[in-house]
């Protein structure tokens, strides 16, 4: 658990199911290499063993987007995750789905990380 719902949501879902939206994916991947300053290829591999619908070319691709790896016009591509999870999630529901301790949490707190 990292502590920002949007990422741990995210995850559990890949756990448990082997997937996870595109736009989960862009999260994680920026979190993990602009937020914890972690080797991109290592989101990679781990995308690569979970994932059901696994795609080389999608995969690495998305993660050196995500990464700011290549040629890319926009610099320091950075998604804050507690931004992403206040536009599309805004009530909480699909983090309290995926983690169930967040079940009593008001809704204005639990996009909040601690």
């Amino acid at each position: 658990m990292t502590g920002f719902p949007l990422v741990d949501a995210n995850m559990r879902e890949l756990e448990k199911t082997g997937f996870m939206s595109n736009r989960g994916r862009q999260n994680v991947a920026s979190f993990l290499a602009k937020d914890l300053g972690i080797d991109w290829r290592l989101g990679a591999e781990w995308f690569e063993s979970c994932l059901l619908d696994y795609d080389p070319c999608s995969n690495y691709g998305n993660w050196n987007y995500s990464a700011g790896v290549g040629d890319d016009p926009r610099e320091d591509r950075h998604f804050n995750v507690v931004k992403q999870a206040k536009t599309y999630d805004e009530n909480g529901d699909y983090a309290k789905l995926w983690i169930p301790e967040l079940k009593d949490v008001p809704t204005e707190n639990v996009y909040e990380p601690y």
